[in-house]
């Protein structure tokens, strides 16, 4: 799991408020550092005095001088050893799982099925490691979640690593949520260190522009932070799901300036992606804030008892899928138990871990495949629903069959597909698998899920109605296990 924020800038930078500069006040003059030989015999585990164990420094040069922003290795690295270098800077760099995204494999030629995204996606693939082995200038990279935006993000932090440069890493919602925090007079880190530590990185990748809340504070911390880095040229990556048009006007005309960034719109809004995007409703802002952090254990409503026990144990389960995506998830659940939330927190995490997870309601895709028998294009439509059979995670919202379709064939055929090849599913729904067997339509779904050794059934408590509250006391020293059936799974 990626790290707090403060936590990696406040190792990186133990003893510092701002990011260190060579010659400022509080650091010793370039003429009195260290000498080679002090910094070589220093005791093991030290933190360098110089740069706080950052193993670079910054000049303390007016704005328009030629190093203004300019990293410089301070006199410590120069002893390290390569090992040591590299767990410093991975340190400092916050990527946590994502280390496992490089160059090495990555899809030359993205995801999409359009040959013009695969040549545009070649392109930026070139620039973007000519970037990592020499950093300048910015790079934009636009797309739909799952194009692969991240991945090249992270690809290139991984090389400035194992090239010896400094690069920091952040989900700009994450950013927005630290820099909250920082006020906070018991926070861990001050809000002026992690702020300026932030616009100040050597080389600094934004992940996720745009997903954030637009509240006029959060626009003014990223414009502040954009256009010190555009001001000053510093080295920066950003992604974005956003149009850049549809950004705040100011940072609009600082991440499109010819004269330092390159923009990659690394999928067209055309085609099967388009229709994919249609569907996937992830990045509606109430699903993005569904995660497992923000999930009540406690529920909603009142709970007691064997209810209580089910849900915090509905939690643990969601965390253990989520954690190893493997086989099947069938949350059950009534109106408002929280089954939606868990899907979603899933869905959080695995983005987060890099990877694409397609979230979406039956309903959407009943409509979609409804609208589909209609498409001028049908090649587009096949791609489309292709995209969804083979989605690296798929979790399906809401799969009610009281709803009379006549497309619920073609879901079964999508469903079908994904359990032959076991690829991760995610499906909830308020209907139990014994309840599903009453129906004609839910009782071939039932055949599905009821392979023990593919889908395990959850049960998210609902509120306990009116009278079930003395039932429920009555329960509350059971130690029976909540009610799940099918495959086991340790949390």
């Amino acid at each position: 799991m990626v790290k707090r924020l403060d936590e990696i800038l406040r190792r990186a930078f133990p003893d510092r408020d701002v990011a260190p500069t060579e010659g400022q006040e509080g650091t010793a003059d370039p003429a009195e550092t260290i000498s080679a030989a002090d910094a070589g015999d220093a005791p093991e585990g030290s933190v360098c005095l110089v740069c706080g164990g950052a193993g670079f420094v910054r000049r303390n040069v007016p704005l328009g001088h030629p190093d203004f922003g300019k990293a410089f290795p301070c006199r410590c690295a120069v002893h390290e050893q390569e090992g040591e270098r590299l767990v410093r800077l991975q340190r400092y760099s916050n990527l946590g799982p994502l280390t496992r995204l490089t160059f090495a494999n990555l899809s030359g030629q993205g995801r999409s099925s359009n040959p013009r995204d695969q040549e545009r996606f070649r392109r930026c693939v070139e620039d973007a490691r000519a970037f990592a082995e020499a950093p300048e200038g910015w790079l934009v990279l636009c797309g739909p979640s799952g194009c692969g935006k991240t991945h090249l993000a992270a690809a290139i932090a991984n090389r400035c690593l194992e090239l010896g440069t400094a690069a920091l890493f952040v989900i700009v919602p994450d950013l927005l949520d630290r820099l909250r925090a920082a006020y906070h007079p018991d926070s861990d880190m001050g809000y002026d260190q992690t702020f300026d530590q932030v616009r100040n990185s050597p080389a600094l990748i934004l992940d996720d522009l745009g997903a954030h809340s637009s509240t006029a504070w959060a626009q003014e911390k990223l414009f502040q932070i954009i256009n010190h880095r555009f001001n000053g040229r510093l080295p920066t990556v950003i992604t974005t799901n956003s149009p850049l048009p549809k950004l705040d006007d100011r940072l609009y005309t600082r991440l499109s300036d010819v004269s330092l960034s390159r923009v990659y719109e690394l999928e067209s809004a055309s085609g099967a992606r388009a229709g994919r995007r249609r569907l996937d409703i992830f990045d509606q802002p109430r699903f993005r804030d569904m995660t497992f952090q923000s999930f009540n254990p406690q529920g909603l409503h009142p709970l007691a008892g064997e209810q209580q026990r089910k849900l915090a144990d509905a939690h643990r389960f969601a965390l253990d899928f989520a954690q190893k995506p493997d086989g099947w998830l069938y949350l059950t659940g009534p109106q408002d138990s929280g089954k939606t939330h868990l899907a979603a927190a899933i869905a959080n995490y695995r983005r987060q871990q890099g990877d694409t997870a397609y979230f979406m309601k039956v309903a959407d895709l009943l409509r979609f495949l409804r609208e589909g028998k209609e498409m001028e294009d049908r090649r587009s439509f096949l791609r489309e629903v292709e995209d969804v059979r083979e989605a690296p995670i798929l979790i399906l919202d809401d799969l009610d069959f009281r709803r009379g379709n006549p497309f619920w064939d073609e879901v079964r055929e999508i469903l079908s597909h994904r359990r032959d090849r076991r690829l991760p599913t995610v499906v909830t729904t308020s209907q139990t698998l014994a309840n599903l067997s009453l129906d004609e339509m839910g009782a071939r779904f039932a055949t599905l899920f009821r392979d023990p050794t593919v889908c395990s059934e959850v049960e998210v408590p609902g509120p306990i109605q009116q009278g079930e509250a003395a039932s429920a006391r009555a329960d509350k020293s059971s130690e029976d296990t909540p009610s799940r059936r099918g495959r086991k799974r340790t949390a």
